[in-house]
């Protein structure tokens, strides 16, 4: 239902093959290594998230029509049908290794990839005089090459068991094709979008205006130009990349302790080298409305001679609030995700409750966070789970800290 007549099928095979080296002849007696293995893999995986009849025209109600000087009940076209709506596909390659040594005490997982995304299903804007916005089609592709690490490690193991979980990720995206050329997205608060897709460039960058600073003698924002020159009216041909939402590695580190029957899992995750467009300060900082302001306006400029980053107040006026490298800030974050503390009851008192296991624990998530992000929380998205519409933090929601207590038990 959601493809369209012509292109209702999509065929998505994949292979894969292994080599564990360590039960060849030649690895006997090397006690150090515990097992090794070789991965290979290929496939393609298929994408069909367009929501059901996305390829039909669609007729809406409630469209009046003046007929004999009187308003008649009537219909109108609400989407353009797209025959030709197919499938989004992925095909991946992938390379690996996994590793155990000493008795399984370290074991250690890397591998490279290679995905290509064609065929996407995006949006795309169509000219009004088609009588429509836009359409899903098929609009181009996209492809994500990285790396990933993963390393578990045996501590201390005994009455008192300690084990971690380090895991470290890479991943380098490029837009090969897209239709049209280049396409925009993440329209924010009326000022034009910020999102731009542009064939050989990453997914995720930020397009706008360079951001110059105050001018001590008027309070109004000026901009750098495509000459590098000051302008207070920056056009369109001024706008350049200012920022990139993809960071240069995604990690995680846990640890997991235990002794007799108490144990504590400690789990860290963190995000390095993104940037966050906090569009959130367009609405508190900017000063063209009756919005509540943070504190920040209070060093606004407000003679000639302020020496300030905050331009003056001007009434429903957006030219000193322009998407502009201003409110791109580093979105890097470290935060101790979730730490949990429980007890385990020994059997002989399960065993007289009838009881297989029964423990208590306490768990705390989101408590701290180390970033340098001016935002409430730089892990948001305003646009939800969009591949296109991120790095965008535009009032969103924060995560919540969490104060959690609980009892298992098993019959």
């Amino acid at each position: 239902s959601s493809f369209g007549p012509n292109e209702k099928w999509g065929y998505f095979p994949s292979f894969s093959a292994g080599w564990r080296i360590s039960q060849e002849q030649f690895m006997h007696g090397i006690e150090a290594i515990s097992d090794l293995k070789f991965r290979a893999g290929w496939g393609l995986v298929g994408n069909d998230n367009t929501g059901t009849y996305a390829w039909a025209g669609g007729v809406a109600l409630g469209s009046n029509y003046p007929i004999g000087g009187a308003a008649q009940p009537g219909n109108y076209p609400s989407s353009i049908q797209n025959e030709d709506l197919k499938w989004e596909a992925t095909e991946q390659t992938n390379f690996g290794i996994d590793l155990a040594l000493f008795k399984n005490r370290i074991r250690i997982s890397a591998d490279y990839y290679r995905k290509l995304s064609h065929d996407l299903l995006l949006p795309m804007q169509l000219p009004r005089t088609s009588g429509f916005s836009s359409a899903i089609v098929n609009a181009g592709s996209v492809k994500n090459v990285g790396f990933e690490f993963n390393l578990n490690t045996v501590n201390f193991d005994g009455d008192f068991r300690w084990t971690t979980d380090f895991n470290i990720s890479t991943n380098k995206n490029t837009v090969v094709d897209v239709l049209g050329g280049t396409l925009m997205y993440g329209g924010v608060a009326g000022r034009g979008d910020l999102i731009r897709v542009q064939a050989g460039q990453p997914l995720g960058q930020f397009y706008g205006y360079e951001w110059g600073g105050v001018d001590p003698a008027t309070g109004d924002a000026y901009y750098i130009d495509a000459n590098g020159q000051p302008t207070f009216t920056p056009g369109d041909a001024d706008k350049k990349v200012i920022g990139d939402a993809n960071p240069d590695f995604i990690y995680g580190f846990t640890n997991n302790f235990s002794y007799k029957n108490v144990y504590l899992n400690v789990f860290f995750q963190g995000v390095q080298g993104n940037d966050m467009f906090n569009a959130s300060r367009i609405d508190t900082e900017s000063m063209i409305d009756a919005k509540n302001q943070t504190t920040a306006v209070l060093d606004r400029w407000q003679q000639p001679g302020d020496v300030t980053d905050i331009p003056r107040s001007l009434q429903g006026d957006i030219r000193n609030s322009r998407l502009s490298s201003r409110y791109v800030e580093d979105g890097s974050y470290l935060r101790l995700k979730a730490i949990t503390l429980g007890y385990t009851f020994p059997k002989n008192l399960t065993d007289r409750l009838s009881l297989a296991s029964l423990s208590i624990y306490g768990t705390g998530e989101n408590l701290l966070t180390f970033t340098k992000y001016s935002g409430f929380d730089p892990e948001v998205n305003f646009g939800g789970t969009s591949n296109t519409n991120i790095g965008i933090d535009y009032g969103t929601y924060p995560q919540t800290r969490n104060i959690i207590f609980g009892i298992k038990a098993s019959l």
